[in-house]
């Protein structure tokens, strides 16, 4: 076959198309490569996000400067003082305070004999918890606004009963001399507490005393407030 100038027109054409898609064909490949178009979208979220970051972190430092430049002013530390009185007040009432102030100490002690009589017969010269328990209640009667026993606080939810032949208080246990303190009108309460419980022993020679005192300190209650069951009740909810 006889080759004609034509042909080899023809052929050059074909190699110069051929070699022009492929090199556009590999521009467009490399132009859409999976995964250079997935970083480039990690790259444009991750700006996105820091800049996001960036603008709460400012709005942050910004809210925490308001709150201080407000608990600076004079009219918010005016409105903040009534609450303060009243957390004082109900941490004071809850026991949750040191208190100081006068009052009476009375001590309730074992007789002698107790060390040396049998076990039945010294059952019968301690101080049991009744006693405790009862002087206690003369001295809340009195109106005494603080009270404690071997320095542990008692408040509405302490407890004082006995554990075979041991004392407790608050879950505390207690040894002789028992020591009860007590904040409040010295007077009144010396008066109560004698017409009780506290002459019945001072009467059947228990070594007790009772003194009073004007700088009386009584520590804070160590115990916990845990309700299981009580809840508080909504207005809402109403009562039946």
């Amino acid at each position: 076959m006889k080759l004609e100038k034509w042909h080899l027109s023809i052929t050059l054409v074909c190699l110069l198309f051929g070699t022009l898609f492929t090199s556009n064909l590999k521009t467009q490949l490399q132009d859409f490569n999976p995964m250079a178009a997935r970083n480039k979208g990690l790259v444009n979220v991750i700006k996105t996000q820091e800049q996001k970051n960036h603008e709460l972190e400012t709005e942050i430092t910004d809210i925490r400067k308001n709150i201080e430049e407000y608990q600076l002013t004079a009219t918010a530390q005016t409105e903040l003082k009534p609450l303060q009185q009243e957390l004082e007040k109900l941490r004071f009432l809850s026991g949750l305070t040191i208190v100081k102030g006068p009052g009476i100490i009375i001590t309730l002690n074992d007789q002698d004999r107790a060390r040396s009589a049998s076990a039945e017969e010294a059952n019968l010269h301690i101080i049991h918890y009744t006693s405790i328990l009862y002087i206690v209640n003369d001295l809340r009667a009195a109106g005494a606004e603080a009270i404690s026993v071997n320095n542990s606080r008692i408040v509405s939810t302490s407890d004082i009963r006995c554990a075979g032949n041991i004392i407790l208080v608050n879950t505390h246990r207690l040894a002789p001399p028992y020591e009860i303190s007590a904040i409040g009108n010295q007077k009144l309460m010396e008066e109560m507490v004698r017409s009780g419980e506290f002459t019945t022993l001072e009467l059947s020679k228990f070594p007790v005393t009772l003194q009073r005192k004007d700088n009386i300190v009584i520590p804070t209650y160590k115990g916990s407030y845990t309700f299981n069951y009580a809840t508080p009740l909504q207005l809402k909810e109403g009562v039946n």
